[in-house]
């Protein structure tokens, strides 16, 4: 009897448990409905990190910087990309023209859009640029240590052609003295202008550029620019497939986008019309001792012209009688289709003003031109050149 006592006490206290919780579960669930708060789920780490203000474990200053970039990378997630109709849309929108000035021995040439200075080149006859000038060159001296060899091209300091510049090397070992000796005859171009005590860098690959077109007399590949839309590039490549020497490279220019046929047709006749004179001038000159210039490039204003010059300025304004008619005569000859957006400056029309001074062109370059350049987001730039290098450095100016 005991022992049924006990168990029939243990029975009752079960039951007395089992409806206190279920008393405790309903009484947590009228308060819940009455407005008291539930108890929250206890929140990870990361969670609690970003909606509560927690304490900064480590240095604060590299816990800003991880978070700026935290929210970097969130922003440019967001960016939609950039269609290319919105990029052809935004493009034709700028107001792009070219401005060139002469004075005396001095030609300037400036790209501005939408009133801003953008780019700008100069020509001076006392500094006669090299680069570009194909030359029948006399090997001095060949340095295996230097994988290079000295060429003397008619200049005050010899040019360097290192190893890898040199085409008949292709398939063999990069050994510069596999490939000349001195006294070899040697056809090359300047890729480089001397700086300081350093020669003019030379290479043996040949490129002749034209408006549209730019030829490799010793490749077979035909290359497009990457800026040119999917469509446009196939196109182009039909073309060019169609009229291009076979043993010859071709790479298609930015500014061929739109051309026709016969154009391009015209301009890769232009250029192997100019590769045949330079063979024939390195043979007539093969057997001679001193070096000869074969092909010297344009003036600074015809180059930039030919490489920039399209239908996307809506004019060129020219002030200077030798340089306008330089440039007439270039796009008689080259371009037709441009020689309406042509335009003269005559400074006694406009009341003696500049044609820089119109748009601010020599204001602009004061403040790039200096060592420390201020940027409109409040950092700055500082440049320094020196004869190995250009040093830029970015200040951020937070």
């Amino acid at each position: 009897e005991g022992t049924r006592t006990r168990r029939r006490s243990r029975a009752e206290d079960e039951e007395e448990n089992d409806e206190s919780t279920v008393t405790r579960r309903r009484r947590r669930r009228r308060n819940s409905k009455g407005g008291e708060e539930e108890e929250q789920p206890r929140r990870s780490r990361k969670q609690q990190y970003i909606d509560e203000i927690t304490d900064v474990e480590g240095s604060t200053r590299l816990e800003a910087k991880k978070q700026r970039r935290r929210d970097n990378r969130r922003e440019r997630s967001r960016q939609n990309q950039l269609l290319e109709q919105d990029f052809l849309a935004r493009r034709e929108n700028v107001d792009r023209l070219m401005v060139v000035r002469e004075r005396g021995r001095h030609t300037q040439i400036s790209v501005i859009e939408d009133n801003v200075l953008v780019e700008h080149y100069v020509s001076d006859i006392q500094e006669v640029a090299t680069v570009g000038n194909i030359y029948l060159g006399r090997v001095q001296n060949v340095l295996p240590s230097m994988e290079a060899a000295f060429v003397d091209i008619g200049q005050a300091r010899n040019g360097v052609l290192y190893a890898g510049e040199v085409t008949r090397l292709e398939g063999q070992p990069r050994r510069i003295e596999l490939a000349f000796k001195s006294g070899d005859p040697v056809l090359v171009q300047v890729t480089k202008d001397p700086i300081g005590h350093k020669g003019a860098r030379l290479t043996s690959q040949v490129t002749l550029a034209g408006r549209f077109l730019v030829l490799v007399p010793s490749g077979g590949m035909t290359g497009v620019s990457r800026k040119l839309s999917d469509r446009e590039r196939n196109r182009l490549k039909s073309i060019v497939s169609k009229i291009a020497p076979k043993d010859m490279g071709v790479i298609i220019r930015t500014a061929a986008e739109g051309a026709s046929e016969e154009a391009i047709a015209k301009d890769l006749e232009g250029l192997t019309n100019q590769w045949a004179e330079i063979q024939r001038k390195r043979e007539e000159f093969l057997h001679g001792k001193r070096p000869k210039l074969l092909q010297g490039e344009p003036d600074v204003a015809i180059r930039v012209v030919r490489d920039i010059f399209n239908d996307d300025f809506n004019k060129m304004i020219v002030e200077g009688d030798g340089v306008y008619h330089r440039i007439e005569e270039y796009l008689d000859h080259m371009a037709p289709d441009l020689h309406n957006k042509l335009e003269r400056w005559d400074p006694e029309e406009h009341g003696g003003k500049d044609v820089f001074d119109r748009w601010q062109i020599d204001s602009q370059l004061r403040k790039g031109m200096e060592r420390q350049v201020y940027l409109p987001s409040g950092g700055s730039i500082v440049i320094d050149r020196t004869e190995a290098m250009t040093t830029i450095d970015v200040n951020t100016g937070r």
